[in-house]
């Protein structure tokens, strides 16, 4: 926890400190650029275009103005122990107000041992119910940086199943986060995102689930709506730790329909590799 806190206090230095390396020529950022005005009302709020991560996906747009809403599918695929793996998801986000991002996510397992092992039938479940706020509190102009702060709350589902008696979730959990976003210039974007995590089993006390680093660098196409760029993630908790680099692309399929492929290589020799797609729809805002 310790080192989790300074990781904390790292992250809120970054967040008043982003704008280091700016010319200064471009004007000091006025309660306007930081504060939004007529908050849920103005349809055209205070908005910089940022390239997002593709694997640890942020909680819709910083700066989400009022009625954007975006529907996102994907799996990721990975093979270990004899066993093929599946994490299917299917994901909705909207902003009900100016800046407020709103998200339900539901991701599932599939699993599929292979012809060579004798381990059982192929099984199919919802994993978890995951909901996730998000809110930019500031969006500073002269500088090119958002910043926001949020929180995920995740319901593990019973693995056993459903049965008279027995709970329908067996574990909640819950990450607070930060994020600090900055555009360089037109093409190059990085992004800064840390959490905390903590479990609650249905029967326990609750303890600690360590803490989340990602670091995250993006060059972008903006005419094409693509990007190539990497994810540097970390994780730990007491002596588990896990650290993955994430090298990734985003095209564009139509105006409002994009495809992230992404390949996840672990660096410690604790994780295992997998391949990871999204498909991001946008519908029309109404």
């Amino acid at each position: 926890m310790k080192k989790a806190s300074i990781y904390w206090i790292c992250i809120l230095c970054i967040s008043y400190l982003t704008g280091w390396g700016q010319s200064t020529t471009n004007p000091l950022p006025t309660a306007a650029d930081t504060v939004p005005s007529s908050v849920g009302t103005s349809s055209k709020a205070t908005k910089i275009s940022h390239a997002e991560p593709l694997y640890l996906d942020l909680v819709r747009d910083l700066g989400a103005r009022k009625g954007e809403r975006e529907w996102n599918v994907g799996t990721e695929f990975s093979r270990q122990g004899g066993m093929t793996s599946w994490h299917p998801f299917v994901e909705y986000e909207f902003a009900p107000i100016n800046r407020l991002g709103l998200e339900v996510e539901v991701p599932f397992q599939l699993l599929v041992p292979t012809s060579s092992q004798e381990l059982p039938t192929t099984t199919f479940r919802v994993h978890s119910i995951k909901t996730s706020v998000q809110w930019t509190y500031a969006v500073i102009r002269p500088w090119q940086t958002s910043l926001a702060i949020g929180y995920t709350n995740e319901l593990v589902v019973n693995s056993g199943g459903i049965h008279a008696g027995k709970a329908i979730f067996t574990t909640e959990e819950g990450h607070p986060f930060l994020v600090a976003a900055k555009k360089w210039g037109r093409h190059w974007n990085s992004l800064v995102y840390a959490a905390l995590g903590g479990q609650l089993p249905m029967h326990g006390a609750i303890r600690s689930d360590g803490y989340e680093l990602n670091l995250a660098l993006h060059y972008v196409i903006p005419q094409y709506k693509a990007f190539v760029g990497v994810e540097l993630y970390q994780y730990r908790n007491g002596p588990l730790q896990e650290q993955t680099v994430r090298p990734q692309v985003r095209i564009a399929l139509k105006n409002n329909l994009l495809l992230g492929l992404v390949s996840s290589l672990p660096v410690n020799g604790t994780g295992t590799a997998s391949s990871f797609l999204r498909l991001i729809y946008e519908p029309r805002r109404r």
